[in-house]
């Protein structure tokens, strides 16, 4: 087994840990176990815990810059429906991407490290920015269309104020989530991260959508 072992599965070694007893309670001996390899050889891949606690974090910000929170057809979503609809997809997108393996270890990893690693704090603002950025390229399209009534100068601050309230409700929708996947007893690779969405979840932060889009046609 000791061949087989690489960065990469010591990292998703510690991400998943770490889930479950936090980035900061989680140990090398923890890793090492988990692995079913000895804690010594871990420093043939890594310095000590410092390094591969820095390099995880430079490992999961190299998976969320890959990720487009948002639609890659989006333009032709815009076409096609109202801003609602187009918001109600990108909010239910974001956060059933965040409920799944591995964004939701890769999440709960960073935002638990923010406090302590600058790495990781610099991690958690550049998601923040994408999200926004591609917020306004939404924002953009749907006031082209004359779908919203807002005015161009305007589009920065309602994206970060979108975002920002989406990511409140994310926080607290996680650690929901979070608390029943602890539940759950794993009995085969990835089942804590493929229990069911939750609709209701989504419901709720709908409603808030509605509100949202109702402001953008003052």
């Amino acid at each position: 087994m000791a061949e087989k072992i690489t960065k990469d599965t010591i990292i998703k070694s510690l991400l998943d840990t770490s889930f479950s007893k936090s980035a900061g309670g989680t140990s090398l001996s923890d890793v090492a176990e988990a692995l079913g390899i000895k804690k010594a050889s871990l420093y043939n891949h890594f310095e000590s815990r410092s390094d591969m606690m820095k390099q995880a974090s430079a490992s999961c910000a190299g998976y969320i810059q890959g990720i487009s929170f948002i639609p890659s057809e989006i333009e032709a979503v815009a076409k096609k429906y109202p801003a609602e609809t187009v918001f109600k997809g990108i909010v239910s997108r974001y956060v059933k991407m965040h409920e799944k393996s591995p964004l939701f270890q890769i999440y709960t990893f960073i935002e638990s490290q923010k406090y302590f690693d600058f790495r990781a704090a610099e991690t958690v603002r550049e998601r923040n920015r994408r999200f926004a950025q591609q917020i306004s390229t939404v924002l953009e399209c749907l006031r082209a269309l004359k779908k919203i009534s807002i005015k161009k100068e305007q589009i920065p601050g309602i994206a970060l104020w979108f975002c920002g309230g989406i990511n409140d409700f994310l926080n607290i929708h996680l650690l929901e989530r979070k608390q029943l996947v602890m539940q759950n007893p794993k009995s085969g690779e990835g089942e804590l991260f493929t229990l069911q969405s939750d609709d209701k979840g989504i419901e709720k932060i709908n409603s808030l959508v509605e509100q949202f889009c109702l402001l953008l046609q003052t």
